[in-house]
């Protein structure tokens, strides 16, 4: 596909990267159409279960998913506006209600303060897209805060008290933690409002200060972000300070190490799965003609989300302009997998591990939560298959078919 000329050469010149980063570029070639299908097995392994205990009334939905802190598990049930919160080891500690902060909030773990944060507008006054950037551009302005509320929930303190908290730059500019004391900033959108076009994709910040940005692009004009508002993805990766980093309407996935950033991975696609090069220099009339180019061009490269890579595998997200798909790159074949193809068996308990959505990754170990009724209904009927021990117990007490179950599980090496 058409790569962002512009934006690569703009890179070159302000990062200065060097033949030998350049020379890391990888190629993953991806036919859609034509992904493959494989055993899950032949990826997955090291499968452990963490029984969570019973209580009435929680039962897992279709868009539950498992966070993970530094000393719990915590179910976000945002149809009963409640957090379930469970040791590590898959013991009760307490629900959360939230509903109390109204329809809008959701709960957002803060890795760095160790939270769990929620940030909304202030329902007593009505802002537009418009007023949003305004108050961006004079974030400083003790006046502003009155526009947001936010509320948060200390994981040190065993009360699990939701208190009441002041909004910080990061909260109104949606800056989100990197590593160490770094918090990044993704979000792209252009408008007449800015004063100056010159902005970047990705920026990064320290002690509310603004430290770097990349990827500079046409803040009021730029044609591939008019009428629409887009993000960054930022996956971060088993070493503490290094991330993959995936931008919209390119194909090209980068690597940060610290404060520095080289191209590692491009994805190569089928024409018709690419942009035309139109799409990067002519504008859209207005939102409308954008939406319909969209909906008439759905397979067409929007964007990389999740994206995670071990020794053999790279396992990544691709969001098309009104479709996802996830997909496993085999690097010893070249060969790309896509997941609803990847079938389980007996040898994994018939368990279908490998989603496209509900999964999450903590360092190299991942987490799906399943219904107890699935394991019930397998071990039903493979008598002889021995049970885990860790499920034994469990299976035992005949536990309610949707109380949740953690998996997690690695990749093979």
């Amino acid at each position: 596909m058409k790569r962002c000329t512009v934006c690569h050469a703009l890179i070159l010149c302000l990062l200065c990267i060097s033949p030998v980063a350049q020379s890391q570029l990888q190629k993953i070639y991806l036919h859609p159409k034509a992904a493959g299908s494989d055993k899950q097995s032949n990826f997955v392994d090291s499968i452990r279960f963490i029984p969570l205990e019973v209580k009435a009334g929680i039962e897992l939905s279709t868009y539950n998913y498992v966070e993970i802190t530094k000393n719990y598990f915590y179910i976000p049930d945002y149809y009963r506006k409640a957090v379930h919160l469970y040791s590590k080891n898959g013991r009760f500690f307490k629900t959360i209600n939230f509903k109390q902060l109204g329809d809008a909030f959701y709960p957002v773990y803060d890795e760095y303060t160790n939270r769990i944060v929620f940030v909304e507008n202030n329902k007593n006054y009505s802002l537009t897209p418009k007023d949003r950037i305004k108050i961006m551009l004079d974030w400083d302005k003790p006046r502003n805060k009155k526009y947001f509320k936010k509320y948060a929930i200390d994981l040190n303190d065993t009360t699990f008290t939701i208190r009441k908290d002041v909004p910080q730059q990061n909260d109104i500019l949606h800056a989100s933690f990197f590593y160490s004391d770094i918090y990044y900033q993704g979000e792209i959108i252009t408008s007449g409002l800015f004063k100056d076009s010159l902005d970047y994709e990705f920026k990064t910040y320290q002690n509310n200060r603004f430290i770097k940005g990349f990827f500079p692009y046409n803040h009021v004009n730029e044609p591939r972000f008019l009428y629409t508002r887009e993000n960054i993805s930022v996956n971060n990766t088993d070493t503490p300070a290094v991330n993959f980093i995936a931008r919209p309407y390119c194909d090209t996935i980068y690597k940060t190490t610290g404060d520095s950033l080289y191209a590692a991975y491009q994805l190569v696609l089928p024409l018709e799965n690419s942009l035309p090069a139109s799409f990067f220099t002519r504008p859209f009339k207005n939102k409308t003609e954008r939406e319909n180019f969209n909906r008439n061009n759905g397979w067409m490269l929007h964007q990389v989300y999740t994206f995670y890579e071990t020794p053999r595998f790279v396992y990544f997200l691709v969001g098309y302009l009104s479709n996802y798909e996830t997909y496993i790159y085999q690097k010893q074949t070249n060969t790309t997998c896509k997941v609803k193809n990847i079938k389980p068996d007996s040898s994994q308990y018939n368990l279908q591990i490998l989603v496209d959505f509900g999964i999450t990754r903590k360092g190299n170990r991942f987490y799906k939560l399943q219904k107890a009724e699935d394991l019930l209904t397998f071990f039903e009927k493979n008598k002889n298959v021995p049970v885990p021990k860790e499920l034994e117990s469990f299976l035992k007490s005949n536990p309610p078919a949707a109380t949740p179950v953690i998996i997690e599980f690695k990749f093979k090496n």
